[in-house]
């Protein structure tokens, strides 16, 4: 009887453990693919991210698959999460990977200065929600 008793108590005890500390949530993971491109715009040559707004969710493992399909240098950074792809080449990738910890909008830019005339009008965002 005794026997049984701590039977009980140790199988009780093994899953008060479990739930307790081995069952970790799963983190949903959140992948993007970004392009970045030149377009024309009445008649004009802008380059630009494609999408330019991203929106994934607070506490997600986010992935983000950036190519660069244009001809000139670019690449992404977004200093606020302390992302960067550095300069990619054409038909270049980099994946950027980060923790949604905290919800908000970050500005993706590019990452090389002076890459073409409208190096400073290549924005985009990353909006991370609850």
């Amino acid at each position: 009887m005794l026997v049984g008793i701590v039977v009980v108590i140790v199988v009780v005890a093994g899953i008060l453990a479990y739930y307790q500390y081995g069952a970790a949530p799963q983190v949903k993971t959140e992948t993007v693919s970004i392009d970045i491109k030149e377009v024309m715009e009445n008649g004009v040559e802008r380059h630009v991210f494609d999408p330019a707004t991203i929106t994934v969710h607070k506490g997600s493992h986010v992935v983000l698959i950036v190519t660069n399909v244009d001809e000139l240098p670019h690449g992404i950074e977004i200093p606020q999460l302390g992302l960067d792809t550095g300069s990619l080449k054409e038909n270049q990738s980099a994946k950027l990977e980060f923790d949604a910890q905290s919800t908000g909008t970050f500005t993706m830019e590019c990452s090389v200065p002076g890459c073409a005339p409208d190096h400073a009008e290549m924005l985009g965002q990353l909006i991370v929600v609850a």
